[in-house]
């Protein structure tokens, strides 16, 4: 490393497959004097703490999510005098800092919060129930035809106890939005958290239910799942190769879309201009449903569209926008960016 290096950032949750972990970095990052910083912001700290016991000089956690804090806060520990370079270059300081300023009131509740965390027994108590919560789910999902569960945590974090859910497509004929967008709109209510989730799998997170809603998320989900003809529906045929025109915010754009269908299921290729993404989604009766993946570096462009036949043919409906990285696939990050109204017209097709 040279004098260009100011600091290394690493991402918690990336350190253990990196090639460039915590542990193989820090001996060139001290030999050269250059600090490491810890994005965690994912997790919650512990006492004393992994990553600053492990050698790194400063680590951040979000103050809203474990710790239940203030949700504009985030907390630093580490090296005192890097600490203390980060208040000078913040808010009250004339700095470069000050536009990302944080309220005295937020300050305080970030504070309490911490200090609850890591010295109140309530909330280690809160931690311990965690896993009675998960279980309450999983014994109502777990012996369901083509359903598997598994009960997920990680070693050396202070993080939720987590349960993956898991179907057969063969035998479950929904995807998990599907199911998600089902599960809201039923009483009771119930959200599903949508940031792990695949077309074929949830993750549930037990911090925000009390024992009683673990009871009530549990019963809710497994009728989902015992009563599927309420969510998947008949199929209708697409044609192979269509027009798409996009009315956005700003103004509007002509793609393309070529598409393969065997049964429910649809394949294909969508074209922008300047880009191409792999087509994945379904079709049940009159509706479509299909997402287009454009992988890109660092992050991938994701357009989700939905639409409805015609009786010409023709499709119509609307198109979520928005990117997404690796570990963050679920719907709230496909459709960041708002919507769009979309339509369709045949090009060619075999009839």
């Amino acid at each position: 490393m040279d004098s260009n290096v100011a600091m290394i950032c690493l991402f918690d949750h990336m350190d253990a497959a990196s090639p460039f972990s915590l542990s193989s970095l820090l001996p060139f990052a001290r030999e050269d004097d250059v600090p490491i910083l810890v994005n965690a912001a994912e997790l919650s700290p512990g006492k004393p703490d992994r990553w600053i016991k492990n050698g790194a000089n400063l680590v951040v956690y979000a103050g809203g999510k474990y710790i239940r804090g203030t949700q504009s806060s985030a907390i630093v520990l580490g090296k005192e005098r890097l600490c203390k370079a980060i208040w000078w270059n913040g808010a009250p300081h004339q700095a470069f800092g000050r536009s990302m300023k944080v309220g005295k009131e937020e300050v305080v509740g970030a504070v309490l919060a911490l200090n609850r965390w890591i010295t109140f027994r309530s909330a280690k108590n809160e931690r311990d129930d965690w896993l009675p919560r998960v279980k309450r789910i999983e014994v109502h999902l777990s012996l369901l035809p083509g359903v598997t569960t598994e009960v997920q945590s990680w070693t050396g974090s202070v993080t939720a106890i987590r349960l993956k859910v898991t179907w057969d497509a063969r035998r479950v004929p929904f995807d998990a939005e599907s199911l998600r967008l089902t599960l809201l709109r039923r009483r009771p209510r119930i959200l599903i958290h949508d940031f792990w989730s695949t077309p074929t799998s949830i993750t549930l997170d037990p911090v925000n239910l009390s024992r009683e809603e673990a009871e009530t998320a549990g019963r809710a989900s497994a009728r989902a799942f015992r009563e599927p003809h309420f969510i998947a529906q008949p199929a209708f045929t697409l044609p192979p190769e269509v027009d798409v025109s996009g009315q956005f915010l700003h103004g509007s754009a002509p793609h393309q879309v070529t598409i393969q269908q065997n049964g429910e299921l649809i394949s294909g290729v969508h074209y922008t201009g300047s880009s191409s993404g792999v087509i994945s989604g379904e079709v049940h009766g009159r509706r479509v449903r299909f997402e287009a993946a454009h992988q890109k570096v660092p992050i991938s462009l994701s357009y989700e569209f939905d639409g409805e036949f015609a009786h010409d043919g023709s499709i119509s409906g609307n198109v979520r926008l928005g990117v997404t990285v690796k570990e963050h696939l679920g719907p709230v990050f496909k459709g960041q960016y708002g919507s769009a109204e979309w339509d369709a017209t045949l090009v060619c097709g075999t009839g």
